[in-house]
């Protein structure tokens, strides 16, 4: 073969491989961004929003270690003591005076107890939110409920009082309400002390009622 032709052989030879290989190779979207495999989708979340922001969920509310709510006896709360028989203020109405105390080891200043319950141990005994009655000196009492009793103070407050039909005589009042305290360790400290209770608020029937 001339060496002529030869070379446009080869040319031509090196000109369809060259062909077959653009034609074979992929097209490149340049809008896809570079797909490495790495999410740039800003509207997922991240574990910490998932989880509630900064993983703070489960984690204990300070002000809830400062406050105890519900019955007396379930976390050292202040005590009460009978002051005798009701008296009848009405038909189908008595009072009854307690007073109200700390009892046993001293309280941590600052705490302060307020009464927001009265609970019978039975039926057939309806305590209202109303005052009655006086003290000693003849002051009028206020209601036990909504009564503020400070750190180590004591005083005396009323329940009126509705019995039914069903009322059984001794029946039993006792009261919840809630503690505040200016620290979780003065809380600890109150619900862990001795306490001395009074004698128990039972209700019997009036004279003259």
């Amino acid at each position: 073969m001339p060496r002529s032709l030869g070379r446009v052989a080869l040319g031509a030879a090196i000109v369809a491989v060259a062909l077959l290989f653009c034609g074979c190779a992929p097209a490149v979207d340049e809008g896809a961004g570079g797909n490495d495999g790495t999410s740039t989708d800003g509207g997922g979340s991240t574990p910490s929003e998932e989880n509630g922001g900064g993983g703070s969920e489960g984690e204990e509310d300070p002000e809830q270690d400062r406050v105890r709510t519900g019955p007396t006896v379930d976390y050292g709360g202040p005590d009460d003591g009978d002051q005798g028989d009701a008296t009848v203020l009405e038909p189908g109405v008595w009072c009854e005076t307690v007073a109200v105390f700390w009892g046993g080891d001293p309280v941590p200043e600052g705490v302060r107890f307020t009464y927001t319950e009265a609970i019978v141990d039975r039926a057939g005994l309806e305590v209202t939110d109303d005052a009655c009655g006086t003290d000693f000196d003849g002051v009028p009492l206020a209601s036990c409920i909504g009564f503020v009793l400070e750190a180590d103070a004591s005083g005396f407050c009323s329940l009126e009082v509705r019995p039914g039909d069903d009322f059984v005589d001794g029946t039993r009042i006792t009261f919840a309400g809630t503690l505040e305290c200016p620290t979780a360790e003065a809380c600890v400290a109150v619900e862990e002390r001795a306490v001395e209770p009074g004698p128990p608020i039972e209700i019997f029937t009036p004279e003259g009622a």
